[in-house]
């Protein structure tokens, strides 16, 4: 067999250098041999009509017969009842006036005859020889040569007879020298005079142009607030960001290198820096104004021109004759495609320059004269998971950026018109500039973007208690413009034209115009129709998403604000920060600040998608640092939230120089507290008592720090509306498929044009096929899709404010989950405490379980125990204190742990008599003898120092003020990882990690409580004075807290349904890493038979052999674990080169897909070690081994999400709350939360199912699956129809 296979190839090789081109040869009289072709006889010919100057000349054969009675003999060789209607064949249309001879016609000859030897180039003349010798006119003996003996039809004809043949009338031609023509030509002519002569006027005016532009900076220069003059503020600039003129400034003026990039940066945005604008200044020109008419006139014209070509096809123009103007087929194909070529070579102009074409007929000039200033800006699109492309699509990708840059067509330009607002004495001129103000600095001649700074500590902060006055305030107000954001949304009209400012859409217009010529216009009419609903559609649906951020951004109410030492009442539109507003219950928050007096509980649900409300601190009088995005949310409000309830001190603020200390406080009896209603005790660490209290303060004030785009919500909105280019890989993919069709096209259009000779008919079937290929319906078939999905999606309560994210949502390959309140329930129940026991030296304690007091105490876990009144009486003041739980009206507020933790103390919470130095009072039900046979009396204590939990410590700290004792507790409660390092070793039990393992494992939420007592405290403006490392230091550990979480019903099933349908789910959590492989298991992300390792960061316990007993003994190192054996792992790359290769293995043997998602072998990190391995470059080698993110912050969220999106379209699920910035990064972001307004992320759903993410990537890829199914289609149908 394979000699056999040898010789046929052998055989078949010489073809291999055989090559053939198709030979397209015209029909001709000869054969491939360049004989003759034989002629042949042809049957069934019709003989022409033979004119006779009296009916008696015609032959016998077709004489006229007698005609009926009441009928007579017509001109037309029949019979008729009159020949009044009857048409005259041998007139040819002529006037008989100007004929000779008046000739009438014979009747038609009935048989048919035969030519014998036809031939087609001479077959009238034989076919009126063979009816003339038919029909006994010539002899049968004549020869052809000899001619019929009847002579042709002529105006001037004199014989008997003649041949009815008329001849063919000459076409008409254009001369193009008609009046409109001329027309035209002048028109066109005086057009190009007028623009070339602006042009060279522009260019004269303008040779120094480069010198009058700036380079301008998005950041916002900072002003810090100095000594005040004349009730002005005395401003000086921080250069957080130095923008680039001052750059090219600083090197100096000696470098003519560096003034050559600086020139060359202002001729151009093209070398810009991301965040950095070029501005030019332009002045109105009346010349100019006309010549911008003019061209506008001149696009219209363009379009009227077609139209009345198409038109004259027709037969309109000129009274149902076609071509009536053009004067024939020919010339009127020729002068179509000519205006078409012109015509579309103007409006692509047109549209290319649609941004900058006003400001070409205006005159650059200096920035502080410019009527208008034009910025530019390059926005570079982000492609997203580049390293996903395919070869095609990399050389695709470096064409067109070659061609961009080249170009400019990354340069977004956009003009906004100058204004100027009076200061005093003082006209400031301004611009507005993506809803953010730059205002012109005359000192330094350029715009900037002011920010003012009011301190980064919470005393510096507080310095500003005093409110601003009316001069300052309008001083700030016009430096960054008032207090709300304008969301410009264009009526129906408008958007519909800016929706076909496009080049598909010209390309579409283009094509449906040669359509409607040749005399498609019924397809024509139905694509339109089609082009025209999908544009509809598209622009309905953006204006309902503009609608939806306009309501969400345009919000104005009155609030109480402090100027001028007065409280008067103002719109929030003019709040400009250092303003000090009074909050009240029910208000919306319109700036982002922060409390200085008072509490504030707040919904956050509009801006984040966070269910719960959310309690607000105010400041402490002390240096510590206050960052916004981290600890400092505590005491910060933000736009866009709602307050549901606050309270508040009631007395002035004191002066700058007095430090705010917590009054001297005695202690408060049982009997002091009369009437505990349980209502809700909101106080604040608040000024010092030695202040004297002059007026009535409002309850609860805010700082002002920032409004407008300033605030989170103003950047949330501001992206929305002006939102960062993303292209991903499909769509670089079908950029290379739409290039490969038009490449087919040009290949059809040329072949179109050389098969069918060369003529003008050729181009217009050429195009043909171009539109078949590339057909005008397929942005149609994207739209269908997206819209029929987001239709399906919101009568599921899932709600997109992003439509085209509904065809990434079809392509997600990665879905990350947070843990608790989105795989898992909404809070976690509470289940247990295990107690610490230290055994004293001396024995007789009176309690079982009490706090560590020694350190030579041996410390051990007690048995645990559920009920906490049978706790010891440190450990209960400790849970019922350590928490930061408010109450509105009868409902508890705050964390949910911490509200979870509260209510299984059944303390309660009551309002307190000294809010001067109490933050919290709290009063114990009862408490309860340890043998549980005597109860006493109820307790109270004060909480006078609270430091709040913060992500990145994982812990939070009371001071808690016994009035029984005048002792002063320190509660520290946290992670129990974070716990066991601050704690004193000694009070930590020797199988602490086992036991938190254990709970960990079994899916237990844990928590740890460390306790010192201060003593005896006699001035508690001491406490006030103590640090947060002071606070928490030197604690004994006394208990760890246990909460249950439980999964959620139908968490197991939607996982599964996700793994289904080969989509990758991972946990993102800021739990503890084994309580998240319980949870993975439970919900089948994990199998319960796959072996987890868990890699953490550990100190080394023993030195090496070999090594002294220090050597790096203290350097953590990345360790892997198994989570069941607690056995280390060493060489965890092998064990997972083994386990990939056994998992191929069975894929090929047993040809079982699924074993290739179900891997036996799973990582999990914490963020310990997940920080390393991102430090040593390593995280990408494991990350998709990895199914498990533990105790990540909320930045550490965003990256591990970030790290997905280089190599998978990801998805993100969380509930909005420390989700909120991995929500906004992940290519398909889904908030559960109630609130459909939502704008954490491009999706929120109503339903916090996880069954909601199933049905998100369902209806995705159904909607992707429905436009490429169109694509398809019109493709296929496309290439069909050009063949």
């Amino acid at each position: 067999m394979a000699r056999l296979q040898s010789i046929i190839l052998a055989i078949l090789a010489p073809l291999a250098l055989v090559s053939a081109f198709p030979a397209f040869n015209t029909p001709n009289s000869v054969d491939v041999h360049g004989n003759a072709c034989p002629l042949v006889d042809r049957q069934g010919l019709v003989c022409p009509t033979l004119c006779v100057r009296d009916f008696s000349d015609c032959p016998t054969a077709i004489k006229p017969d007698a005609c009926k009675q009441g009928e007579q003999l017509c001109d037309d060789g029949a019979c008729h009842a009159s020949c009044a209607a009857v048409i005259n064949p041998c007139l040819c249309e002529a006037d008989p006036a100007t004929l000779t001879n008046t000739y009438r016609a014979c009747p038609a000859y009935t048989d048919s005859i035969i030519v014998k030897n036809y031939d087609p180039s001479i077959k009238e003349a034989q076919l009126e020889y063979t009816c003339a010798m038919a029909w006994g006119l010539i002899p049968s003996n004549a020869t052809f040569d000899q001619g019929s003996g009847i002579s042709s039809w002529a105006s001037n004809a004199t014989d008997t007879r003649i041949w009815g043949a008329c001849p063919t009338p000459q076409d008409a031609k254009l001369t193009f020298k008609e009046n409109f023509c001329l027309a035209f030509y002048g028109i066109l002519g005086a057009e190009v005079v007028l623009f070339a002569l602006w042009h060279f006027y522009k260019g004269i005016r303008e040779r120094h142009a480069d010198e009058l532009r700036q380079i301008c900076s998005q950041a916002p220069t900072k002003l810090t607030i100095g000594s005040k003059a004349n009730g002005e503020d005395i401003v000086d600039e921080k250069a957080a960001v130095r923008s680039a003129d001052e750059k090219g400034a600083a090197t100096d003026g000696s470098s003519s290198s560096s003034d050559l990039v600086e020139r060359t940066k202002k001729s151009s945005a093209a070398g810009l820096e991301d965040g950095m604008m070029l501005l030019r200044g332009f002045d109105n020109n009346y010349a100019g104004a006309l010549l911008y008419c003019l061209a506008l006139l001149s696009t219209a014209g363009w379009i009227v021109a077609l139209a009345i070509i198409v038109s004259d096809y027709y037969g309109v123009v000129k009274g149902g004759v076609a071509y009536g103007l053009l004067a024939s087929s020919n010339t009127s194909m020729a002068v179509f495609i000519f205006v078409w070529h012109l015509g579309g070579i103007w409006m692509i102009t047109m549209l290319a320059c649609m941004h900058k074409i006003r400001n070409y007929f205006r005159i650059e000039c200096p920035l502080h004269q410019a009527r208008v200033v034009q910025i530019e800006e390059r926005r570079d699109e982000v492609i997203m998971m580049e390293g996903n492309a395919n070869r095609l699509t990399a050389i695709v990708n470096r064409v067109r950026d070659a061609i961009v840059h080249r170009f400019g067509l990354n340069i977004v330009t956009e003009t906004c018109p100058t204004q100027h607002i009076k200061v005093g004495e003082e006209s400031r001129m301004y611009i507005e500039y993506h809803c953010t103000r730059y205002v012109y600095d005359r000192e330094k001649g350029k715009f900037q973007c002011n920010a003012f700074d009011l301190g980064n500590t919470h005393r510096a902060l507080l310095s500003n208690r005093s409110g601003l006055s009316e001069a300052e305030a309008s001083d700030r107000a016009s430096r960054i413009g008032e207090n709300f954001i304008r969301v410009a949304v264009p009526s129906f009209p408008i958007a519909l034209l800016q929706e076909f400012f496009n080049y598909f859409y010209l390309y579409q217009m283009m094509c449906m115009w040669v359509w409607f010529y040749f005399n498609y216009y019924k397809m024509a009419l139905v694509q339109f129709g089609v082009i025209i609903i999908s544009a509809f559609i598209k622009v309905a649906i953006r204006l309902r998403s503009e609608h939806k951020v306009k309501s969400l951004a345009e919000h104005k109410s009155e609030c109480r604000v402090k100027r001028d030492g007065q409280w008067v009442t103002l719109n929030t539109a003019d709040l400009v920060p250092g303003d000090v507003v009074a909050v009240e219950a029910g208000m919306e928050v319109m700036c982002d600040g922060c409390v200085i007096s008072g509490e504030v509980v707040v919904d956050e649900s509009s801006l984040t998608g966070e269910a719960m409300p959310v309690r607000k601190l105010p400041l402490k009088n002390d240096v510590i640092p206050y960052d916004v995005l981290g600890a400092g949310k505590t005491y910060s409000v933000f736009a866009g939230t709602k307050v549901l309830q606050c309270t508040g001190s009631s007395m002035i603020s004191p002066s700058p120089s007095q430090p705010t200390l917590l009054a001297n406080a005695s202690p408060a009896s049982a009997a002091d507290l009369k009437h505990l209603d349980g209502g809700s005790a909101q106080v604040s660490e608040s000024p010092a008592s030695t202040v004297q209290r002059e007026q009535k303060e409002p309850e609860t004030q805010v700082l002002v720090t920032h409004t407008r785009t300033g605030t989170d919500k103003g950047k949330l909105i501001q992206r929305i509306l002006f939102p960062t280019m993303y292209s991903f890989v499909f769509d670089e993919q079908l950029r290379v498929a739409l290039l490969i069709l038009l490449t087919y096209g040009g290949f059809g259009f040329a072949v179109t044009i050389w098969l069918m000779g060369h003529d003008v008919t050729s181009w217009f079937y050429g195009v043909f096929v171009i539109s078949e290929i590339m057909s005008p319906l397929l942005p149609a078939a994207l739209v269908v899709g997206q819209s029929v999905a987001a239709d399906r999606l919101r009568r599921q309560q899932i709600f997109c404010v992003d439509l085209p994210r509904i065809m990434m949502a079809g392509k997600v390959q990665v879905f990350c989950f947070d843990k608790t309140g989105t795989l898992t329930k909404e809070g976690l129940e509470y289940f247990a405490v295990q107690g610490v026991s230290h055994e004293k030296r001396s024995q007789g304690s009176e309690d079982a379980i009490v706090e560590a007091t020694s350190s030579n105490s041996d410390a051990v876990f007690a048995a645990e125990e559920s009920d906490m009144s049978l706790l010891s009486h440190t450990a209960q003041i400790g849970f019922a204190a350590c928490h930061a739980v408010t109450v509105v009206g009868d409902k508890l507020i705050g964390n949910p742990v911490d509200v979870e933790q509260f209510r299984a103390t059944d303390w309660e919470l009551v309002p307190s008599e000294d809010r001067d130095s109490h933050l919290d009072t709290l009063v114990s039900p009862f408490l309860e003898s340890h043998d549980g046979s005597e109860k006493l009396v109820r307790k109270t204590v004060h909480v006078v120092k609270r430091f709040e939990f913060v992500h990145a410590r994982q812990s939070m700290s009371v001071a808690v003020y016994d009035p029984d004792t005048r002792h002063v507790h320190v509660f520290v409660k946290g992670s129990f990882e974070r716990l066991k390092r601050i704690s004193n070793p000694q009070s930590v039990p020797a199988n602490y990690d086992s036991v938190t393992a254990k709970w960990a494992k079994e899916g237990c939420y844990v928590l740890a409580l460390s306790h010192k007592d201060l003593g005896p405290v006699e001035d508690l403006s001491d406490v006030a004075k103590v640090t947060r490392e002071q606070m928490e230091a030197g604690c004994d550990l006394i208990s760890l807290l246990l909460f249950r979480n439980k999964l959620k019903e139908d968490t197991a099933s939607a996982i599964l349904e996700l793994k289904g349908g080969d989509t990758r789910t991972v946990m993102i959590t800021g739990d503890t890493a084994l309580t998240g492989v319980y949870i993975a298991r439970q919900c089948s992300m994990i199998s319960p038979t796959t072996r987890v390792l868990l890699g953490d960061m550990e100190k080394r316990q023993h030195s090496e052999a070999g090594e002294s007993p220090s050597a790096d003994s203290n350097t953590p190192r990345l360790v892997w674990r198994d989570t069941v054996t607690d056995e280390v792992v060493d060489d965890i790359d092998r064990l997972l080169y083994e386990e990939r290769v056994a998992r191929d293995d069975a894929e090929h043997k047993l040809g079982d897909v699924v074993s290739k998602r179900t891997s036996m072998v799973e990582l999990a990190v914490t963020a310990a070690a997940f920080n390393h391995l991102v430090a040593v470059n390593k995280i990408r080698q494991y990350l998709f081994d990895i199914r498990i993110f533990a105790r990540m912050t909320p930045q550490g969220k965003v990256d591990c999400v970030n790290l997905h999106m280089e190599r998978a379209v990801t998805a993100m699920c969380g509930d909005g709350g420390n989700d909120c910035g991995a929500l906004r990064a992940a290519h398909v972001g889904l908030a559960l939360s109630e609130s459909e307004a939502s704008i954490v992320s491009p999706f929120s759903s109503s339903n916090r199912s996880i069954h909601s993410c199933v049905t998100l990537l369902r209806e995705g890829r159904a909607g992707l699956a429905t436009s490429f199914a169109g694509y398809k289609f019109l493709i296929n149908y496309a290439t069909t129809m050009s063949m």
